[in-house]
């Protein structure tokens, strides 16, 4: 009964992540198709510039902004070609929140450029829009 019941407990989180990621390749696509070919362009040329031996910084686009409270949550579109995953030359989508005041201070609004600090082995601020 114990297997039963640990089986339908694993079966059930592997929906939920396959549903999550079907939502999120959704909403990448729908971004991607938005992007005019002068900011796929941009996207594409973009090329990473290393500052640490498994972390770079990258132009990004944003995509969609999300305010909470008195930080911005941010969607930013970027090219990967560093990365092996399989998202590998193509435009994904990573997640970074900057403060209401850095937002305002920069003007960020969506379709703007920013830089982006990636750095995939670190577990915080792995992902980061740097001024």
């Amino acid at each position: 009964m114990g297997y039963v019941i640990g089986g339908l407990i694993v079966a059930a989180i592997v929906v939920v992540c396959v549903l999550v990621a079907k939502k999120d390749a959704k909403e990448k696509d729908e971004m991607v198709a938005k992007l005019t070919p002068e900011q796929k362009s941009r996207l594409m040329e973009a090329k990473p510039d290393f500052v640490e031996e498994s972390a770079w910084v990258q132009a990004a686009m944003v995509a969609k902004i999300t305010e909470k409270g008195s930080k911005c949550d941010l969607r930013l579109l970027w090219y990967n070609t560093t990365l092996g995953n399989n998202e590998n030359g193509e435009i994904t989508i990573a997640d970074a929140s900057v403060t209401k005041a850095q937002q305002t201070e920069h003007d960020l609004k969506v379709g703007d450029f920013v830089k982006l600090y990636i750095a995939p082995e670190k577990t915080v601020g792995s992902v980061k829009v740097v001024f």
